[in-house]
């Protein structure tokens, strides 16, 4: 067994290094993965205003958790605004993207997938 204190671990900034996000800046602290967890990956994503995910997809379904804020989730028919304590589950190979937004508000989730799982970003 694992646990990891709330105190423990660290955020990183990964909003400007990374090509999937746009729009602001972005934290990450991994939660479960690489040498925690064989079987899933989880990460607190903190959104800052205006940050997102540009369109992406995965090969396995991933869940969103909003912890705090308000954000935003779509896909290519819908967007929802979401807040603390929505779930979304985006299925696997489905293109879509999410983040803070033009919400105003920063926006905090958990995102899990399976360990494997790889992410595609996609041109407009």
């Amino acid at each position: 067994m694992q646990v990891l204190g709330s105190d423990e671990g660290e955020s990183q900034s990964v909003g400007r290094d990374r090509p999937i996000f746009e729009g602001g800046d972005v934290w990450m602290r991994p939660l479960a993965g690489p040498g925690a967890s064989n079987d899933v990956s989880c990460n607190l994503v903190q959104f800052g205003p205006g940050a997102r995910t540009k369109w992406h997809t995965h090969t396995s379904d991933q869940m969103l958790y909003v912890v705090s804020g308000i954000g935003q989730v779509g896909d290519r028919q819908t967007q929802r605004t979401i807040s603390a304590g929505d779930f979304a589950l985006i299925p696997s190979g489905e293109e879509h993207w999410h983040g803070a937004g033009d919400t105003g508000s920063p926006m905090s989730h958990l995102a899990i997938t399976r360990a494997e799982s790889e992410t595609a970003v996609l041109e407009e």
